[in-house]
This record gives C-alpha cells, structure tokens and sequence, in this order.
C-alpha cells in the first residue's frame, strides 16, 4: 500500500485565503456599485437630453409652420418673481407643458384640436414613441406634479399611477424646453437654467409649486439666483385673467 503523501489545507491556510477574499472584495465590490450607479446615470441623462433636443425640434418645426396658430395651445404661464408673495401683476412668461396627463391623454384618443394645447401634446408624445424602443405605460390623468414631496415622491408616483415613468415638460413660444423633469429607473433627471440635475435618493420627488431652486438644493448643489423666484405656483397674472392651473 502506497502511503497518500498529499496534504490539505491548514486551519490556518484557510484563514490568510478567507482574509485575503474578503479584503479584495471590500476592495472592488463598492467600486462595481459605484461602476453600476454611474452606468445607470449617465444612460438617464443621456435619455433625457434626447428627449429634450426631440422635443424642442419636434415644437420648433410646428411652430415655424403654422406661426401663431401654433401658440394658441401656449395656456400657461410660469412666474419669475414673488411680487412680495401677491399673486397678482407677477412678472410672467407664458408657456405651454406637457406631463403623464397630456401622455393618457394622447393614448386614450383624447382631442387634438389645431387651437389647443392637445395638438402640442400630440406632437410632443408623437417625439417620444419615436425617440425609444421601449414601450411608454399608458399610466392615469394623474399630473406627476403633485408628487411633490419626500413621502409622496417619485417612486410612489409610478407605483400608484402604473407606469414606468414621470414626465413633466415647459416649453416657451420659441420652442425651447424652460423646465423638464424626468423619473425613470429610480432617477430624476432634473434640466433647468441650462443644467441637467441627478437625483438618486429614494425620496426624489417633482418640483410641485416649490421654487425651482429646490431641484439643486435637493442635492446639495448651490442654485442659480434666478431659480429662487421662479415657480409653477398658481394665481392670477391681472385683476381680470387668470390661467389654467398646472395640477
């Protein structure tokens, strides 16, 4: 009988190995998170650049061809100072906006009238089918809008309202997107002020009425100056005319 000259592992040996596997595993499994979380970043706001170059060169081509036919479906306004916290004779500007609202709208067959808003809406959810190959959820009327706070945010929007995504839109006569916020895949990709602005926290939620300056504080980013007195909040414009109410 030949004696089995071969020997195991040590108690030892098992440990160095076991130390040695867990420290490289401390070591690189944060760096493939974070590898992972950059990746899923930088495809939202790559989504949603496009989205937004759609959009602006779907509403430019519109209006340079029906001119101010086109601006009959611009009813609304956004607000651009507090006037002391008076709603009324605000400086304004007027613009036009499209969210999930305008989105069911368009799937459900709603109308489309040349001299209303719907007709840019159709043009705009017309931009989306054609910018992705996914597929849009139809979702419900509800405006993504009034999710506007930690507890009632984004996630619990596309839970609550089925769908795979939150869209809002403003866009000025001259076509250009002011104000867009997109949620997809836990992210909220934020342009305003000519800056794209990520939010990964669980509790990311849409501007609502707040200033617009919340969307770079909610980050821990400095806003522009301008941002703080900029808001979707309801009012009127005059003594006598008032706009339509964003949600």
């Amino acid at each position: 009988m030949k004696k089995n000259s071969k020997k195991g592992f040590t108690l030892v040996e098992l440990i160095v190995v076991i130390a040695i596997i867990g420290t490289l595993a401390a070591i690189f499994i944060p760096a493939l998170f974070k590898f992972i979380k950059d990746a899923r970043i930088s495809a939202a706001l790559e989504d949603a650049r496009i989205i937004k170059s759609s959009v602006e060169e779907s509403l430019v081509k519109n209006i340079m061809l029906n001119g101010e036919t086109a601006h009959t479906g611009f009813n609304k306004v956004i607000y651009l100072d507090s006037n002391g916290g008076n709603y009324k004779n605000r400086e304004h500007e007027i613009v036009g906006a499209f969210t999930n609202n305008s989105w069911y709208t368009y799937k459900t067959g709603g109308s489309t009238s040349a001299n209303s808003s719907a007709a840019l809406d159709k043009i705009i959810a017309g931009t989306l089918d054609d910018s992705f190959s996914e597929v849009w959820d139809k979702g419900t009327s509800v405006n993504p809008l009034k999710n506007s706070s930690s507890s009632n945010n984004c996630a619990k929007y596309l839970k609550d309202n089925h769908t795979n995504f939150g869209l809002v839109i403003v866009y000025n006569t001259d076509g250009t997107v002011r104000l867009m916020q997109l949620y997809r895949k836990g992210i909220l990709v934020s342009y305003v002020d000519g800056a794209y602005v990520v939010n990964t926290e669980s509790d990311a939620h849409f501007v609502g009425t707040a200033k617009w300056s919340t969307i770079f504080t909610d980050v821990g980013e400095t806003a522009p100056a301008a941002l703080e007195e900029m808001s979707l909040a309801n009012g009127q414009i005059s003594t006598t005319g008032s706009w339509g109410n964003w949600f």
